[in-house]
């Protein structure tokens, strides 16, 4: 005959077996996340130096912005401040000279990169009692990913030569 306290240490081992099977990989999966996460934390203490970087502004003292200026010749020496703390390796500037009405393109001098604060930028071959949009743009040489926001601002040249 089959003794019944057997039969219930059999059905007790089975239970217990099957209660191991569901509660162990939950268990190993949440000590592996613990153990990867902590592991992460650890390796952000060396954080890197461009991402440090102050984000890039800067102003242009004799202008004003989306408003109308007026050039007195076929030149213009528009001068720019970096506002913010100036990078090492210095910044590029983006310069884009266009007529006010169809935006045709005028072109410039291309601009080397500037290492120093504040600097001069000089836009030429401005034709008489024309008008342009101006927009210029500054981009870090350290931090390719710290972009300041454009300016845009008219100018007129008011000579009739």
């Amino acid at each position: 005959m089959i003794d019944i306290s057997k039969k219930i240490n059999f059905t007790f081992l089975i239970s217990y077996n099957m209660l191991l099977k569901t509660w162990i990989p939950a268990f190993l999966v949440l000590l592996l996340i613990t153990i990867v996460s902590c592991k992460k934390k650890h390796n952000e203490t060396q954080p890197d130096n461009n991402n440090q970087e102050e984000a890039l502004a800067f102003e242009l003292p004799e202008v004003q912005l989306q408003k109308y200026n007026i050039a007195q010749d076929s030149s213009f020496a528009l001068k720019v401040n970096v506002t913010s703390k100036f990078p090492g390796k210095g910044v590029k500037v983006t310069l884009n000279v266009a007529t006010e009405t169809g935006l045709i393109p005028l072109v410039q001098d291309d601009i080397p990169n500037i290492t120093a604060n504040p600097f001069t930028i000089n836009l030429k071959h401005l034709k008489p009692l024309k008008t342009y949009q101006i927009t210029i743009g500054l981009a870090s040489l350290d931090n390719s990913a710290n972009v300041a926001t454009p300016k845009v601002f008219f100018l007129t040249n008011k000579s009739d030569q």
